[in-house]
């Protein structure tokens, strides 16, 4: 069914269905619309019976859940209001103006540095659209951009999938965090020759992890693995604990300085092989579906934050 073409259908309904669909439950659509949640049920209630199917069954333990023709309903309704809003935005050059709920992903190393200065900076141009984020891992957030739970999310431009656009924001450098009395504190710099011979705690995490193991193999050198993590905190501790070096690049926002939390930072001399693109940091979406005018603000201003000035995002 094409619920675009079905004169029965509201945009109110379509609304309450989708933003219902992506919180999971009602009593969430509700607070986000500023609702009641009997108004919310009753209005997927009627687009039910206009569908003549069960869009979505109800758990109290597990939320909404998605029945197989809610699916097919909820991505064609994403595009309903997807256009809707674009005509909306016509005559409005204002992001003041934008409004609505807008969910968006980040690759979980880089929420800390990422998200709290962007939801600052929207909520400055775009003060009545509601940001709710997710934070994920690098597969996790490309099947949600592709599902279309999320709009846009913040990852490394690396192993992208064909169906995503994205916008590259900027590049970082990878560095070595060792123990504070490792014999090489004092160094400028440290290459992966230096500690080959020290244990590596693994960032065990795509598509970085994938990287780290790249430059070990361009190096010649062949890692000493003694313990994998996802966790950038886990990672640090296990460091200044003693338990070994690691290479990682996004640095962390942290609770305290290098010197108190035991762990030294140091540049690393193997930064780039010509032969590899650097890490970029970038914001992608599916291509498939065009940028609501909610979602190409969060572009814009991720561009206006953190990217090079010259960079178009509608490109």
């Amino acid at each position: 069914m094409n619920i675009s073409l079905n004169p029965s259908i509201t945009l109110r309904q379509v609304l309450h269905f989708v933003v219902a669909a992506e919180t999971g439950t009602m009593s969430e659509a509700a607070r986000r619309l500023h609702m009641a949640p009997s108004a919310i049920s009753m209005s997927i209630a009627e687009l039910e019976r206009i569908v003549g199917a069960q869009l979505c069954i109800k758990r109290k333990s597990k939320g909404l859940t998605l029945t197989s023709t809610g699916i097919v309903v909820f991505r064609q309704a994403r595009q309903l209001l997807d256009l809707a809003d674009e005509i909306a935005s016509l005559s409005k050059r204002d992001r003041t103006d934008i409004r609505g709920p807008l969910t968006v992903g980040c690759y979980m190393p880089l929420g800390p540095t990422i998200i709290p200065p962007m939801l600052a900076d929207f909520a400055d141009q775009c003060p009545h659209v509601e940001v709710d984020f997710i934070e994920g891992y690098h597969e996790d957030l490309q099947d949600r951009l592709l599902n279309g739970s999320i709009d846009a999310a913040f990852v490394y431009d690396m192993d992208i999938s064909p169906a995503l656009k994205t916008a590259p924001l900027l590049s970082v450098e990878p560095y070595i965090l060792l123990p504070e009395d490792h014999p090489l504190r004092e160094a400028g710099v440290v290459s992966l020759k230096d500690v080959a011979a020290s244990p590596l705690i693994f960032f065990d995490a795509p598509p970085i992890s994938t990287r780290i193991l790249d430059m070990y193999r361009d190096a010649g050198l062949t890692p000493d693995i003694r313990h994998r993590s996802r966790s950038y905190a886990t990672v640090r501790s296990l460091v200044a604990s003693g338990r070994g070096v690691a290479v990682l690049f996004q640095q962390p926002m942290l609770d305290a300085p290098y010197e108190e939390l035991k762990v030294v930072l140091k540049p690393i001399s193997e930064r780039r092989v010509h032969t590899r693109a650097p890490a970029t940091v970038s914001l992608a979406w599916t291509r498939s579906m065009r940028l609501n005018a909610r979602a190409q603000a969060w572009v814009d201003v991720a561009v206006e934050r953190f990217g090079s000035p010259n960079f178009e995002a509608g490109l």
